[in-house]
């Protein structure tokens, strides 16, 4: 049936994979993967109007809302609220559903809060997605459409970043793209995907009345795999992300770019879910190309009544401690 993943027997699991739809979704999904990757090295893409440090959107790298966030950002695989086109703008790969709700993120000690409202609405084809962000740092609008086909999917979003400060203010037009690929074995499902944000290196430029500086946004890659296994009156789901981050665009003729310029973190989350019952955990390993990288755990609790769900999550921070609420609709 269309929209359900291709059923895989585990001892031809390769001769399955390479001749069945399947085959095709793991293919957009590593194309994706390999273009975001390759995109950023390549010399003629050097920004030479390049003035500000990069990295412009840095704290929008964590993902938004409680579901996400929970599980340590190892989420674009199997992303599925409110929020789940910011996450990843190709559908998800379950039944048709709309869902909208909201959230509210007290970040790193109360040094900033974000608000964040969306919905989402897939149908066995397409699906279309908006998020709005409103923040002490800046606003976002993010708008996503992607389609569907059978157990593979492919999406694309544009999103506004607005900053403001007193005399002045920023703005910029980005980029999201998207693929998912859901195989089944023996009852369990596994899910790829890939995303590559602000494709490019997002521009952020600054001045009212003539151009004062242009910043970049960070070229975010990832890569994730996700594996859910049903249980009695439930499931449990795991999920490893993987994150390649360009901060800056290349200068023309720069060495040892990657070491300056790149970032390498790892995401791994985990969900037991029980009827209406959510429990999330995770942990990060961050800059992994630094050697003095950190581990950040996360932990994430949600309950569904009905079409009603809450959701709420925790993620420590040696700047402070994050606190995240969240509801959302579904039906």
């Amino acid at each position: 049936m269309e929209g359900e993943p291709v059923k895989v027997n585990r001892s031809r699991l390769l001769p399955t994979l390479l001749a069945s739809a399947g085959a095709r979704g793991v293919g957009i999904v590593l194309a994706v993967g390999a273009l975001a990757l390759l995109l950023p090295i390549h010399p003629g893409l050097a920004a030479e109007d390049m003035q500000g440090a990069g990295d412009a959107v840095h704290f929008l790298r964590d993902g938004l809302g409680a579901s996400g966030r929970g599980v340590g950002g190892a989420y674009i695989a199997l992303a599925d609220d409110f929020a789940a086109s910011f996450w990843n703008p190709a559908p998800a790969l379950q039944s048709s559903s709309t869902v909208v709700g909201g959230g509210l993120e007290h970040r790193n000690g109360g040094l900033f809060t974000f608000n964040v409202l969306g919905g989402l609405h897939t149908t066995e084809t397409w699906s279309g997605g908006l998020v709005i962000l409103a923040s002490d740092l800046y606003d976002v609008y993010h708008v996503a459409g992607g389609a569907r086909f059978g157990a593979m999917s492919v999406g694309i979003a544009v999103k506004r970043y607005q900053f403001g400060v007193p005399g002045d203010h920023g703005s910029g037009v980005g980029l999201d793209v998207g693929a998912r690929c859901a195989l089944t074995m023996d009852g369990s499902t596994v899910v790829l995907a890939a995303v590559s944000r602000d494709v490019g290196w997002t521009p952020i430029r600054w001045g009212e009345a003539k151009l004062l500086a242009v910043d970049r946004a960070a070229w975010v890659h990832r890569l994730a795999v996700a594996v859910t296994v049903p249980l009695e009156q439930g499931e449990w789901t795991l999920e490893l992300d993987g994150e390649l981050a360009a901060r800056r665009p290349p200068e023309n003729g720069e060495t040892g770019y990657w070491k300056q310029a790149g970032e390498v973190n790892l995401s791994l989350g985990t969900v037991f879910r029980w009827r209406g019952l959510r429990i999330r955990g995770g942990v990060q390993r961050l800059d992994m190309l630094d050697s003095s990288g950190q581990f950040r755990p996360t932990a994430g609790l949600g309950v569904s009544v009905g079409v009603l769900s809450i959701d709420l999550a925790f993620v420590p921070s040696a700047l402070g401690s994050t606190y995240m609420g969240g509801f959302e609709v579904c039906y």
